[in-house]
């Protein structure tokens, strides 16, 4: 089945009530609001569907998204608006479901009420968090408790949800990054969104940064943690929709992005690094089970792997090649690819001679 086409929609740090110390959105925001009102609000979201829709190819479903604020937080008569913008299309048959981003704190009954005849169906939670003195240090403005209950809501009317985490907060640190994944695990969201926290002019973090009031993770401590964390997701099969920040001409700039383990394939290391973590458990057993091999032998190990999963396999730049060589000195490596494997897993087996 084909990925379904993602029309997003952006509403910068808009109907939320905080500034966590990490946004660099409000100024963005004023930009925005300053030459925009609620009309050319509605006609730029009517062009960027109508754009979108010209490059739906063969895809059978097509999601609008409301991403970058808060949008269950917004005035009830603009989330009417931009809800009521959208039905034309979703009565053709064109927009199959709408999907937003909000703060466990906006969902109430009421705002459910409001948008469920709309076609909204999936709700994304800013959980980032669910150690509360985390959320306090990063002036979040919501608990760990606003999460729980807000899961349970969406639930319970029938909502899709999501949850999106961050690696890498004030107060944080690997043991508390997987804590927070196994709670979220335990209130089963549909799918989860994982980012290492990066800091961005405009954010009060840069003054913490500069001081040296915070430390951000190195990009390889992030991997580290993010790894554990797709890990409990996919255990708990939570289907993981994005690792990492999606890449921008700000995260390029270095007077934009001033600190913190940025990466525009942050999402394609993490998922080499558990692709290593399982090769090299599948030749530690394919070693331990070919009895009477002496192990100083040099020896040939196939891997097979899904061909979408060559990359993830081989890693950045190869690394994870140049890492096998390093760590199995005494074998030699074939690479076979296999339609019929999942995307995920890899086989190992050693041939003899």
């Amino acid at each position: 089945m084909s990925q379904p086409l993602v029309i997003p929609f952006f509403i910068p740090h808009q109907g939320c009530p905080h500034l966590c110390i990490f946004c660099n959105q409000r100024l963005i925001a004023k930009q925005t609001l300053e030459t925009q009102n609620l009309s050319s609000e509605v006609a730029r979201l009517s062009d960027i569907i109508q754009t979108y829709l010209q490059f739906k190819k063969n895809r059978s479903r097509v999601e609008l998204a409301f991403f970058g604020g808060n949008f269950l937080g917004l005035e009830i008569n603009r989330i009417r608006s931009l809800l009521e913008t959208a039905q034309p299309w979703i009565r053709q048959g064109e927009i199959h479901s709408i999907r937003c981003s909000t703060r466990p704190d906006t969902i109430t009954p009421q705002i459910l009420d409001l948008t469920r005849p709309f076609g909204l169906e999936t709700v994304e939670l800013g959980v980032q968090s669910m150690n509360d003195h985390v959320l306090s240090l990063a002036q979040r403005g919501h608990t760990s408790e606003d999460t729980c209950n807000a899961l349970a809501l969406l639930k319970a009317n029938g909502f899709k949800t999501g949850a999106q985490v961050m690696i890498g907060l004030p107060g944080d640190n690997e043991v508390g990054a997987v804590r927070t994944a196994q709670k979220v695990a335990e209130l089963k969201p549909d799918l989860a969104r994982i980012y290492p926290l990066l800091v961005l002019q405009g954010s009060k973090l840069v003054q913490w940064f500069r001081t040296g009031q915070y430390v951000p993770l190195s990009l390889d401590e992030a991997v580290d943690q993010t790894k554990k964390v797709v890990t409990i997701f996919k255990n708990a099969k939570i289907s993981v929709a994005r690792i990492g920040l999606q890449a921008t001409q700000m995260m390029d700039d270095p007077e934009q992005m001033i600190g913190g383990p940025w990466h525009p394939a942050f999402g394609h290391l993490v998922l080499s690094a558990l692709m290593f973590d399982q090769v090299c458990e599948k030749i530690n057993t394919a070693l331990i089970k070919q009895e009477g091999l002496n192990q100083r032998n040099k020896k040939t190990i196939v891997l097979q792997v899904h061909p979408r999963s060559l990359s993830r396999l081989q890693g950045n730049r190869k690394s994870n090649i140049t890492r096998l060589a390093q760590t199995y000195p005494e074998v030699s490596f074939v690479i076979e690819r296999v339609d019929a494997m999942d995307i995920d897993q890899v086989h190992a087996y050693i041939v003899r001679p």
